[in-house]
């Protein structure tokens, strides 16, 4: 059994109007960032990874994985400087492995080079900072995988991926065996049980799901009667005390799984690095991109519309004036903005489930004012990057105009 969660937030917008085009007003509403992070904080991070520690203590041969992003970390420094400490407590144990990732968890794979390499490399930097680790498995925003970036992956030193586990990719295999990259050989593919995963991350506190309540013994027994070499569950961090809060019983579920899974003799615990050197079953390929985000897999989530299509467009071009500005601040912020969720928050969907998940993820009012916001910010950067370009420093000279 391969536990693995995710610990992201992203860095909200503030409210920019077309009217604060030029008034040197932040994108980022700060404030109001590290207080949804406390909020949060208080009711998932600091008791699961309470929880999680106890377990670890108790339970020598209790593994688990975890990537975290790199705006996480950022936040988490400032609004709970004690969740990170924790964090670093677990990870000395040795038996929590970090995945690598992008650090803004942003679609810097959809860009054109060097932008991913740059931002995996900014991850892994503040993974060692701050852990002192240097993770062997990638995980990209969401899960989206493809061939292109198993060849990624290789070229960078990874041993191994994760990948959603739907059968528009397995095409009838399992995805309880380890697969290999059919473009990258050397690359491992942990493929995701969604069915398992999502019976604790979507339906564990819903009533009216067949199966409810969802208890430990039930759940360990549908995942030893699952054959195949590894089942990986993977979820969202705040699937613990956050989208299903404590009153559920999530987290009581949660500190049962290592005893239950203790009287299974057939089962254990593996974080990625130990499952990706099993021998792989087969070969995957992927020639476009798939994710775990919506029903479809693909990458509708953040580009399925003319809204999310034209901002993304837009912040390509914006990326380019940003990397020639020269200015730092200019391209931390533009990567800032490439973060994966201000693209989600601009879904238009019709009222489905993925619309219902859209919604709760998002603060704005609609996917229209989420987009009219977002390209107002942009569009100031664009602005402040052609400024800084403008001015090309010279010997014995303050600089000079280049419109001129």
């Amino acid at each position: 059994m391969v536990l693995y969660l995710h610990l992201h937030q992203p860095w909200r917008l503030a409210r920019f109007r077309y009217l604060d085009l030029g008034s040197g007003r932040p994108y980022i509403d700060e404030v109001r960032n590290l207080e949804i992070f406390r909020g949060i904080a208080q009711r998932s991070y600091r008791p699961t990874l309470t929880r999680l520690g106890h377990l670890l203590d108790e339970f020598p041969d209790f593994r688990f994985s975890l990537s975290v992003t790199g705006t996480y970390l950022e936040q988490a420094a400032r609004a709970a400087p004690d969740v990170l400490d924790t964090l670093r407590r677990i990870v000395r144990t040795g038996r929590v492995a970090l995945l690598s990732e992008t650090y803004y968890h942003s679609l810097a794979f959809l860009l054109p080079p060097p932008e991913l390499h740059d931002e995996v490399e900014l991850h892994r930097a503040a993974l060692q900072r701050e852990f002192g680790v240097h993770p062997t498995v990638l995980r990209m925003t969401e899960l989206a995988y493809s061939d292109e970036l198993a060849r990624f992956a290789e070229s960078e030193r990874f041993h191994g991926m994760l990948v959603e586990g739907w059968e528009g990719i397995l095409r009838g295999r399992p995805p309880t065996y380890v697969y290999c990259a059919a473009p990258a050989p050397t690359v491992m593919l942990l493929a995701r049980h969604y069915m398992l995963s999502d019976d604790v991350g979507f339906r564990f506190s819903s009533r009216q799901w067949n199966e409810y309540p969802l208890r430990a013994e039930k759940y360990v027994s549908w995942i030893a009667a699952t054959p195949g070499d590894v089942v990986n569950l993977f979820m969202d961090f705040e699937t613990f005390g956050e989208h299903h809060p404590a009153s559920t019983g999530i987290l009581d579920f949660l500190s049962a799984l290592p005893r239950t899974v203790r009287s299974v003799p057939a089962l254990s615990w593996a974080t990625v690095d130990e499952a990706a050197e099993l021998p792989p079953h087969d070969t995957l390929s992927a020639p476009t991109t798939v994710s775990w985000a919506d029903q479809n897999r693909d990458l509708g989530a953040w580009l399925g519309n003319d809204l999310q299509r034209s901002a993304f467009e837009a912040a390509k071009k914006v990326g380019v004036l940003a990397r020639s500005s020269g200015d730092p601040e200019i391209l931390e912020t533009w990567r800032r903005l490439l973060t994966s969720d201000h693209f989600y928050y601009m879904y238009v969907g019709g009222h489905g489930a993925d619309a219902g998940v859209h919604q709760y993820f998002s603060s704005y009012g609609s996917p229209y004012d989420a987009y009219a916001n977002y390209m107002n910010a942009l569009m100031d950067l664009r602005r402040r990057a052609l400024e800084r370009i403008s001015v090309e420093p010279g010997p014995g000279t303050m600089g000079r105009d280049r419109t001129r």
